[in-house]
């Protein structure tokens, strides 16, 4: 397993490894953990915990007027 730390795009807290995390893709986001894809890529804006993925989700796609 990487040693990397993987941060949540929206609170900034970290990832833990068997926790859910949401994934965001060119295809979309998707659930999954660390423990279940191992080589999951790290990357700065793209991991969320599951409980902050609609707060960023809003965030990165303001209310139109």
């Amino acid at each position: 397993m990487r040693d990397e730390i993987f941060s949540c795009a929206h609170c900034g807290d970290v990832i833990g490894i068997y926790e859910p995390l949401i994934v965001v893709e060119e295809q979309g986001a998707r659930q999954t953990s660390r423990a279940a894809e191992p080589e999951l890529p790290g990357g700065p804006g793209n991991h969320y915990h599951r409980a902050c993925y609609p707060a960023g989700e809003r965030e990165r796609s303001p209310v139109p007027s």
